[in-house]
């Protein structure tokens, strides 16, 4: 490895190898903010970026993975542990879509994409788009990408621990092209990389250059972000310049988030592995898949059934809660059988841990 790369190998300290419960704890935030969005349904709630912190989590634990076994096997074990579940709650929707007599609205192509996401162009979709049964399948892309950066993982592994400045410049390049061409890939490029700095998390490399670098990066990326997302997100009078301004703004955000949540892990970790914090991390851990997937059935019952309250967003959010957690009891054993452990309807922390 070439000397001048901050992130590179060669300066990484010794590889962390025990699972880091402040992983998963912020896994666990992202999660919740994740489901109130969607029940909310408000644009200031993405002031606050999940999805970046959820890719470079589930980077780093795939480089932990990758680090300790065979590439294929940590592929098909991570392919096992998604699909199951995925494959259930695909076949309660194909159930409810079918109770609805919207079936028909799918057609080859869309059953492909939906039954198998990782070759779909455009992601799982089921039927009721611009209605509320578009709940039922609207986030399931997330599923998809993650798959894809899974088959793709051991790869770009190799590529990060042997040339991590050529793939860093890489992939600035292309966030610059796509920019200025007001393409998709930015999108894109951006998740990769989050998912890329996850591996450098697990070598070790990015809290040295968090601990340098974090002050400056956050007062500038959190202030700039924040005004150039207020200014131009769903701005009325839509441009390709206000749409480049507001993916800069959501980028910045993300990149301050993750960089403070880092920062801060030294003072918090340590208060994370006792008692019912520890407990409920541990919950939120073996039943995240189950969480993500099925909260969109729980706004959807909410809102279609018309139960008490809504269509407020408060009352949306607090009937989200108990048929989420239902939902957890329900299925949430399938994360159990495909994880190959021995299923139970709430996990819990092993005293002998």
């Amino acid at each position: 490895m070439k000397r001048g790369t901050g992130l590179s190998r060669a300066s990484a300290p010794k590889v962390q190898r025990q699972r880091s419960i402040y992983l998963d704890a912020l896994r666990a935030i992202a999660l919740v903010r994740v489901v109130v969005y969607h029940a909310v349904g408000r644009d200031w709630i993405t002031l606050f970026t999940a999805m970046p912190l959820m890719f470079f989590i589930a980077g780093s634990l795939f480089a932990a993975s990758v680090d300790r076994r065979p590439a294929r096997r940590v592929v098909v074990d991570r392919y096992r542990r998604i699909l199951l579940p995925y494959w259930v709650y695909a076949a309660a929707m194909v159930v409810l879509w079918g109770s609805l007599g919207v079936l028909d609205q799918l057609g080859i192509i869309d059953w492909v994409g939906f039954v198998f996401p990782v070759i779909s162009p455009n992601g799982p979709q089921g039927p009721g788009e611009g209605t509320m049964l578009e709940l039922t399948w609207v986030a399931l892309w997330y599923l998809q990408f993650h798959l894809i950066l899974s088959l793709l993982g051991p790869w770009l592994r190799r590529v990060q621990q042997r040339r991590a400045r050529v793939m860093w410049w890489t992939l600035g390049g292309i966030f610059l092209v796509g920019l200025a061409a007001g393409s998709g890939i930015v999108v894109v490029v951006f998740y990769v990389s989050c998912w890329l700095l996850g591996y450098h998390q697990h070598d070790g490399s990015l809290e040295r250059v968090v601990r340098q670098w974090w002050r400056p990066v956050c007062a500038v990326g959190g202030p700039v972000g924040v005004a150039l997302f207020l200014a131009y997100e769903g701005s009325a009078e839509w441009s390709l310049t206000s749409a480049r301004l507001a993916l800069v703004g959501a980028a910045l955000l993300g990149v301050f988030w993750l960089t403070l949540a880092l920062a801060l892990r030294p003072s918090l970790e340590p208060r994370l592995g006792r008692g019912w914090i520890r407990s409920t991390v541990h919950w939120f851990s073996q039943r995240s898949l189950t969480i993500y997937m099925w909260h969109l059935v729980a706004i959807y019952a909410a809102r279609e059934l018309e139960l008490p309250g809504t269509p407020s967003w408060a009352a949306v959010l607090a009937w989200c809660a108990p048929l989420t957690v239902l939902a957890v009891l329900a299925v949430g054993w399938v994360e159990d059988v495909a994880a190959r452990r021995g299923p139970t309807l709430w996990p819990r922390v092993r005293s002998a841990q």
